[in-house]
């Protein structure tokens, strides 16, 4: 309504709008008009004093000017303003496209200075340590996709010494049950409270350990009866590498081990090819890392003179908000009887996060 209103007015105020122009010619056939009894006083009283009229004449057309004029400038600066703004346009345009090519770069630039950054400690950590042979960075994410929970592994950045074959590995997933995750997690959560012995409590510790063995038991019964269910190496499938390694893990937390390697045969002599194509057939040494973020022993077991002895260790490390798993392997054929292997891992663990803080 007040757009209405304010269109009227301008178009009244207009002076060669049809409303003025018709009270102009009016006003100029009063000029030429001789008084009558018979018209208004009002209009009497212009023809006999015409100056008035002429007054107001001369005033439209001064106004008309005027207004002309401003019309124009204003038209001008509405050009100018359009002009104006198809410029603003572009140029946000470019600049919305030059931010995105900044942006990009220095996700480049950040990308490549973690990967200096990687590098330069995997090289400090290898060469000054006399037990270390490799080192390697790989980034994991977990996802659940429908009732299966997705482990992806990347690698990241590597260092191996001179002379030292070892296999990096590119990418790869672990796949299982949804449930079997959850159940493994809370087992998991539960074994490391008790580790703590901080729980005070008898009832509540016994309640713990029934808890974590009956679950322990539940699950490795599970996972070994559909393993041991396997005829042939043919049969084997990706998810079954992945219980694989969950046995051997869940067999290190029944026994409540730090990092000490199982060497021992898990599923039988008649099921020695399939446990061997288990172990070998996929890398899933770091997967026990990743359940239990926390510090895992394993070792080559592929015949090859040159791996003989050969161990790896792996450890969760949380860098930038980003989930990692540090890979080293150590040569323990040539450790005397007197080394603590399990300090010396902790010692090189220590000694690798020192300088990761570093940089």
């Amino acid at each position: 309504m007040r757009k209405v209103i304010k269109n009227a007015i301008f178009t009244l105020l207009n002076p060669i709008s049809p409303v003025i122009i018709l009270i102009v010619g009016w006003l100029l056939t009063v000029l030429v008009t001789q008084p009558n009894e018979k018209f208004p006083y009002f209009i009497n009283f212009m023809i006999e004093n015409p100056f008035i009229i002429m007054v107001f004449i001369i005033f439209w057309l001064v106004f008309t000017l005027v207004y002309t004029e401003l019309i124009n400038r204003i038209e001008i600066l509405k050009k100018e303003i359009r002009d104006k703004q198809e410029i603003i346009k572009e140029k946000e345009a470019q600049l919305n496209h030059t931010s995105g090519i900044i942006l990009n770069r220095s996700g480049d630039f950040a990308k490549f200075n973690k990967s200096l950054r990687f590098n330069d400690v995997l090289l400090g950590f290898v060469q000054n340590n006399t037990l270390v042979e490799s080192a390697q960075i790989y980034q994991y994410s977990i996802k659940r996709i429908n009732n299966n929970v997705i482990i992806k592994v990347v690698y990241d950045s590597g260092y191996v010494y001179e002379d030292i074959d070892i296999n990096n590995l590119a990418q790869t997933y672990y796949e299982f049950d949804y449930l079997d995750y959850n159940k493994l997690c809370d087992i998991i959560k539960t074994w490391k409270k008790l580790s703590m012995d901080t729980i005070e409590n008898y009832r509540e510790k016994d309640i713990l350990i029934n808890y974590v063995v009956n679950e322990i038991t539940e699950l490795f019964k599970k996972y070994y009866n559909d393993l041991t269910s396997l005829s042939d190496v043919s049969c084997i499938e990706n998810k079954h590498f992945t219980e694989y390694r969950i046995l051997t893990l869940l067999i290190r937390l029944a026994r409540r081990l730090s990092t000490t390697t199982i060497d021992k045969r898990i599923l039988g002599e008649d099921k020695r090819d399939i446990e061997y194509y288990l172990l070998n057939g996929k890398r899933t040494g770091i997967l026990s890392s990743i359940l239990l973020e926390d510090t895992f022993m394993f070792k080559y077991t592929r015949n090859s003179h040159k791996k003989n002895g050969r161990a790896y260790v792996s450890f969760h490390a949380n860098i930038s908000n980003q989930n990692y798993i540090v890979v080293f392997s150590v040569q323990t054929s040539d450790l005397d009887k007197y080394t603590n292997l399990e300090h010396e891992i902790k010692s090189l663990i220590s000694d690798f996060v020192n300088r990761l803080n570093k940089k």
